[in-house]
């Protein structure tokens, strides 16, 4: 139990802003040994989110500005981290004519055209599932089920980090994995490690609170589709990112969580 806690603590720290302090700040995380806890760091970064979801209905708060100030919640939490990863693959993605060079444009901090699309898009999916979800099921049911998709999602970022190489390990040969700017050049696995496959299953296990959640307040035919959406997120970044860069990077993982959620979602609002 200790060190479920500890690896709980990293997680949490990694994935979101609260203050979360390591017992040894000084040492880089393990996520070979504790990216099993993703799924429930995912559960209590989402904790304030889905109290604006049971609260502002009580409240009498229209559900659009519920669903905004829900998501706003999250952004802040985690720092738009995945938000931002998100934008950095699209713009690379699509704004580089190489790998080497797409590569390039990810690990630039100026947003793009494409970034900028990306997030507009992803942002107004989200309230707008949200809004819906709450107009299918009542505020505390809605809560729930968004801290169950939360959890969930930041369990799918194991399954590329796993199963895709780490793409700009594989094309920097940097020896001293910085650039020009002291901007390290060394991707997430060898900055983090990576995980294995008895990582990815101890998540799956870790996540069977948020598959009881979906069960018991969304019923079987809708946890399934939300699975089938899940995992046609996961898929469509994990293919479009072997054909741009043949592998994963930080930002690549981020845009997982962040279209893995949205088909999650959308599987819950089509079939509730």
């Amino acid at each position: 139990m200790r060190r479920i806690l500890i690896d709980t603590r990293s997680s949490v720290q990694f994935l979101s802003r609260l203050p979360f302090s390591a017992s040894a700040s000084d040492q880089l995380p393990d996520f070979k040994r504790s990216a099993y806890t993703f799924p429930i760091a995912g559960l209590i970064i989402a904790i304030p989110s889905a109290l604006i979801l049971y609260l502002g209905p009580l409240a009498g708060l229209p559900v659009a500005i519920v669903s905004i100030l829900a998501v706003a919640a999250m952004v802040i939490l985690t720092g738009a981290l995945h938000e931002d990863g998100l934008a950095d693959t699209a713009d690379g993605f699509w704004g580089g004519h190489d790998k080497q060079r797409k590569l390039d444009i990810m690990r630039d901090s100026t947003m793009g055209t494409y970034g900028v699309l990306a997030l507009v898009i992803c942002l107004s999916l989200r309230i707008a599932l949200i809004i819906a979800l709450l107009e299918v099921t009542d505020g505390p049911a809605a809560a729930l089920l968004l801290l169950a998709a939360a959890s969930v999602s930041r369990g799918a970022i194991l399954q590329p980090w796993l199963q895709l190489p780490a793409a700009r390990d594989a094309i920097s040969n940097n020896t001293d994995n910085t650039d020009s700017h002291g901007k390290l050049t060394a991707g997430l696995s060898a900055r983090y490690g990576s995980p294995d496959r008895q990582t990815l299953i101890y998540a799956m296990i870790a996540a069977l609170p948020a598959m009881f959640i979906l069960f018991q307040f969304a019923g079987l035919l809708a946890t399934c589709v939300a699975l089938v959406g899940l995992q046609a997120g996961v898929f469509l970044v994990k293919r479009t990112s072997m054909r741009h860069i043949g592998g994963h990077t930080g930002d690549t993982l981020g845009a997982t969580q962040q279209i893995s959620e949205l088909g999650l979602l959308l599987g819950l609002v089509w079939t509730m």
